[in-house]
């Protein structure tokens, strides 16, 4: 079997499959490995850790932005792919890929992948799955049901037994996308896209995943709770999404750019427009929160509602803590802001739960006036996973039909001072910008490691292990290591054309030839965003 860790080999352009008018279309193949980089910023030694001395304290494996897409869905405005490349367009692209119909095998093939995962330094296995949200893509009840069944195993039905009938069918009166059962479409003839008679309908067929056999626990995200990861799903936008129309276009001489601001609130006005029939399905409903936590209690599994409990349940809440390791304390916040907007933000109750959940595992920290205090709790590791990072903690929106309940907002320039006051802070997970970056805080004991994760969706399509060992020295590190998931570099390595590794390969490929957005793109990040070795002084002594 070939590598998983990209310590150990990376996947790279490989030969041009097909010319495009614009760009030529490449295989993958298997490229040398990337060795990590050793980060001393917020440690006061500049000796190398001696690697027979580590010790593990907890091996995270880390996956983002899933986005598992209802490809039929009347809800989604994948037209508003005209506007790529248009400035001032943050809020309407992507609304589609070409890859999106195979990415429920993307993330099978990851999960199995990350079952099998063993840590490079210690010989640990992973101890948890942290999933740092928009597992979903449009907030509906069926995105939800794949999410879990991928994570928590069973059958998986992406198409619910319909006849394909989406932007990517060979009649839809569009040369936007890619149609796999040929035509003259931009990616085939700009690209080089490839042509695969019976792609979708392969694609949207059952199949059995396997699940993870270890813990899991999922973050809430902007796409989990707002149709498109932007607008209050209306009750007239409710209506549309249940039913038999999908619009192909905007309405007529409607200037989206314009209105902007009733994406956020009104997100109906953008489907009025000419449309196709498609096939209703009553599982396209919204889910909330409280609907989100629920699934999350009846899903099999450790640990036992994966992370929620019915205390979530009763307060509509989707924020919680768990004893990750003897001396790590997990913390996952919701980030999403439901009165509208990608961007997120955080409440003044959940802000105030965080603090409490921060004195709990701190013998000593300082007072909001920056003096030393000691609030007699027990010195443990904190890792806080949430969506947003602290680059996009800013939106304070409140909305009078919005169903986001916890006012005022607050941004990173109330986040940080307060993560700043708590030295055992070591480690912060978070996803949102599909990009592969790590970010160094310090504050006045060390510092603390915000790794933000790519999205299984788009290239490179990989998930993240990270690592928490004891140097044995004082020191601990945080190890950071992506991982490409195992199926096949080469489609056609799999065996049949429904067979979902070869899917889950197909879907990387095609990943990969998305312009912009594919091999060699920001997507990938820096070598110091990707495998690093990111030493600081322990804020506390080890046992």
């Amino acid at each position: 079997m070939r590598a998983a860790l990209t310590l150990e080999g990376t996947l790279v352009g490989g030969k041009v499959l097909r010319e495009g008018r614009l760009a030529a279309y490449r295989q993958l193949e298997q490229g040398p490995g990337e060795p990590r980089l050793l980060r001393r910023e917020l440690s006061a030694s500049d000796g190398q850790p001696a690697a027979h001395r580590r010790r593990s304290l907890l091996h995270l494996a880390q996956v983002s932005d899933l986005q598992l897409a209802d490809v039929q869905s009347p809800g989604r405005f994948e037209f508003f792919e005209h506007l790529r490349g248009l400035p001032g367009t943050g809020s309407f692209v992507p609304a589609q890929r070409p890859q999106e119909a195979m990415l429920v095998h993307a993330l099978g093939s990851v999960i199995d992948t990350l079952g099998r995962c063993t840590s490079e330094d210690t010989g640990a296995p992973v101890d948890l799955v942290v999933a740092t949200g928009d597992n979903l893509d449009n907030a509906q009840w069926n995105e939800l049901r794949w999410y879990l069944t991928l994570m928590a195993g069973g059958l998986i039905d992406p198409g619910a037994g319909m006849p394909y009938g989406g932007v990517q069918a060979t009649g839809w009166p569009s040369d936007l996308f890619w149609k796999p059962d040929g035509g003259s479409d931009r990616w085939r003839v700009d690209f080089g896209f490839p042509t695969i008679e019976g792609l979708l309908e392969r694609a949207l067929a059952g199949f059995d995943a396997a699940g993870l056999r270890v813990p899991w626990v999922s973050c809430y995200g902007n796409h989990d709770g707002l149709a498109f990861g932007e607008s209050i799903p209306t009750y007239e936008y409710r209506d549309m999404l249940l039913g038999g129309e999908k619009a192909h276009f905007l309405p007529h001489d409607f200037d989206p750019l314009r209105h902007e601001e009733d994406l956020f609130e009104r997100p109906e006005l953008f489907l009025k427009g000419p449309a196709q029939p498609v096939r209703p399905d009553a599982d396209r409903r919204i889910v909330g929160r409280k609907e989100f936590v629920e699934a999350h209690m009846a899903a099999p599994g450790l640990p036992k509602g994966h992370g929620y409990s019915w205390g979530n349940v009763e307060a509509g809440t989707t924020y919680f803590s768990y004893a990750a390791s003897p001396l790590v304390k997990l913390i996952v916040l919701d980030t999403a802001n439901l009165d509208g907007y990608h961007e997120g933000s955080i409440g003044a109750k959940q802000l105030a739960w965080l603090e409490y959940e921060l004195l709990e595992c701190h013998s000593r920290c300082l007072s909001t006036d920056g003096r030393e205090m000691r609030p007699g709790g027990e010195d443990r590791l904190v890792v806080l996973a949430s969506h947003h990072g602290s680059r996009k903690l800013a939106n304070l929106r409140q909305s009078a039909i919005g169903s986001e309940d916890d006012h005022p907002r607050h941004g990173w320039d109330t986040l940080g001072p307060m993560l700043a006051r708590f030295p055992n802070i070591v480690l912060w997970l978070n996803g949102h910008t599909h990009v592969n970056q790590v970010v160094l805080h310090r504050n006045h004991a060390g510092g603390m490691a915000e790794v933000t994760t790519c999205s299984v969706a788009d290239w490179p399509s990989q998930a993240r292990s990270v690592e928490i060992v004891s140097n044995g020295d004082g020191s601990i590190s945080v190890l950071t290591t992506m991982v490409d998931h195992l199926a096949p570099v080469v489609p056609d390595a799999a065996p049949g054309g429904g067979d979902p590794l070869a899917l889950a390969s197909l879907h990387r490929e095609l990943a990969a030839n998305v312009p912009l957005g594919g091999l060699g793109s920001p997507l990938e990040g820096l070598p110091t965003d990707r495998n690093c070795d990111i030493v600081m002084g322990s804020p506390f002594p080890l046992p």
